[in-house]
């Protein structure tokens, strides 16, 4: 029930997250184009979980939608954690090597994020299913009816990327960590502050970059202690996207400044609109207004005639393009526009 808590507030959240990068063109880069794809990834999970966990509690499935949903619940699992460990790598490079995002396209990390993830499962699915030993593992369980759900030692082609990719984001947060403490040692007095804040940022690097997996990884087996971490646990994982989403979307100030622009120009076309509603339903008050209304001049290149101060500075255009200005005293003036 934590776990289904979880990531059901997390799929909410998410989708909002993700809706907000895709519409908003002003917030379309190469760092909130990996904010979106993680997120989305996050999306897939939480929904593949639920959707898995609920057919097996509601309905009996065959053996062949099992194998198929496991499939896809293990497929962006890991999709998961390599754009976690794409998040950390385009840090790495722009804080530690000091790189551009030119440098790496989004292709590339487009391709580490789910293209190595989908040869990696191919390869896990192929192994299991060519092993019959694997495929009538799940016949001996009640609980779990789809063979492939069952421990196997194949497991261990996708569960060891994970702990790789992990492990690289780990030595990527230590690095940066390392670079920001560097540079906040020899800052003057008017960068510390900047240094400071960014030294407070990375505990938001660490739902981010997945160490939270990491830090409940294992723990106890036995007595209340293993109830309250198993407890923790799924408190911990079921929201990782949702702490991903607060983080990085809903309370970031580019985010949030691109939201108050869009609807401040929202509400400023809502109260044109109204304005020149009312300009249509206006009506003349008396009959010299009614007069001035319906008399359109004929001309539309007519001059026009205005009122000006007593002392009025004219300019004349000649002829012969000569300019002279007139400063007297008048009480109306001929003004060509």
């Amino acid at each position: 029930m934590v776990y289904f808590a979880g990531y059901s507030l997390s799929l909410f959240t998410l989708i909002i997250a993700v809706t907000i990068f895709i519409y908003y063109k002003e917030l379309r880069c190469l760092r909130n184009n990996i904010h979106a794809n993680l997120m989305f990834t996050y999306i897939l999970t939480d929904l593949m979980w639920i959707l898995n966990t609920v057919m097996h509690l509601s309905t009996q499935m065959d053996i062949a939608t099992c194998v198929i949903v496991f499939t896809l619940l293990q497929y962006f699992q890991l999709t998961n954690f390599f754009w976690m460990f794409v998040e950390g790598l385009y840090l790495y490079l722009l804080v530690v090597k000091t790189f551009t995002g030119e440098n790496i396209k989004l292709g590339c990390y487009l391709a580490i994020g789910w293209g190595v993830p989908a040869l990696v499962i191919a390869i896990w699915g192929a192994a299991k299913s060519l092993d019959k030993n694997a495929m009538n593992d799940g016949n001996q369980d009640a609980v779990l009816p789809c063979p492939w759900m069952t421990v196997h030692p194949y497991d261990w082609l996708y569960q060891a990327p994970t702990i790789l990719v992990l492990s690289a984001n780990v030595i990527f947060l230590f690095m940066i960590m390392w670079v920001l403490i560097t540079k906040l040692w020899s800052a003057n007095n008017m960068e510390t502050q900047q240094y400071w804040k960014a030294s407070k940022a990375l505990l938001v690097l660490i739902p981010l970059l997945g160490v939270t997996y990491i830090l409940v990884i294992a723990g106890p087996t036995e007595g209340q202690v293993a109830n309250a971490f198993l407890y923790t646990r799924a408190l911990l994982l079921s929201i990782q996207g949702l702490l991903v989403a607060l983080s990085y979307c809903f309370l970031n100030t580019e985010v949030q400044v691109a939201v108050k622009n869009h609807f401040a120009r929202w509400s400023a076309t809502r109260e044109f609109g109204n304005g020149r509603s009312i300009y249509n339903n206006w009506s003349p008050r008396s009959a010299n207004e009614s007069i001035r209304l319906n008399c359109q001049p004929s001309d539309a290149y007519r001059k026009r005639e205005s009122t000006v101060s007593e002392t009025t500075t004219t300019t004349m255009v000649g002829p012969n393009s000569t300019t002279a200005f007139l400063d007297k005293p008048c009480k109306r003036a001929i003004c060509e526009e």
